[in-house]
């Protein structure tokens, strides 16, 4: 456990590499935020790029706790129903921000688990799949890609979320999201709607050009054009 000046240096970092990335955070921020002195930054971690690279590493392995390790014999909407609680600590939102400014600067080492590491959620989505939870033919990298946007786009992009969503206020909108994963885990394990909706007469539950809108959809739907 670092010692308690440590511990305040960290924090603070935190936060203000989160806000301004690397380039842009500033020592002297830092160290009013933390009550420590120049001195004691330095000391503890040699550098500014040192106390960056300490902050990554905190924030990287407490990611890797929650999203990368996981569990893969608990059901999968369970898993990724919590992914989206977690997303929304602040802690995870301060790695998200952090890895977006180093993508801006370009930088090399910018993904949010080690490498030569396979994503949790892709290996929970393979689980899955083989104990017949969601259907094996579909691409499991491509449906771990649809499952992190809408986990961590919202706190990525809050100003595209909140135009998009015309402006749905936070709860509505955390409760509409775990509403989507719960439809879209089930209806990926059940292939009878496919086979229903080529029985159905032209014009009913479809729209021209997709698949049958059920009920809830279309409600949804309603809600957001008019």
């Amino acid at each position: 456990m670092p010692p308690a000046a440590a511990e305040r240096i960290l924090d603070a970092a935190m936060r203000e590499f989160a806000k301004h990335g690397f380039a842009g955070a500033r020592v002297e921020r830092i160290v009013s935020r933390a009550d420590v002195s120049p001195r004691s930054l330095y000391y503890h971690f040699g550098s500014k790029r040192g106390l960056y690279d300490a902050v990554r590493e905190r924030l990287r392995s407490q990611h890797f706790d929650d999203f990368v390790r996981g569990v893969t014999d608990e059901p999968l909407v369970d898993r990724l129903l919590s992914n989206i609680d977690v997303a929304m600590t602040p802690r995870w939102q301060q790695w998200a921000r952090m890895l977006m400014w180093e993508a801006l600067d370009g930088g090399a080492d910018n993904a949010p688990y080690p490498k030569d590491t396979v994503p949790g959620d892709l290996l929970a989505i393979r689980a899955a799949q083989e104990r017949g939870e969601i259907a094996p033919e579909l691409d499991p990298h491509v449906l771990t890609m649809a499952f992190i946007a809408i986990t961590f786009w919202p706190t990525m992009f809050p100003q595209s979320t909140k135009r998009l969503t015309r402006g749905m206020p936070k709860d509505e909108l955390l409760q509409a999201r775990k509403e989507l994963v719960r439809t879209l885990v089930e209806r990926l394990g059940d292939r009878a709607p496919s086979i229903a909706a080529q029985e159905l007469p032209a014009g009913r539950g479809t729209r021209r050009g997709a698949g049958p809108v059920s009920p809830p959809c279309r409600s949804a739907a309603r809600r957001w054009w008019r």
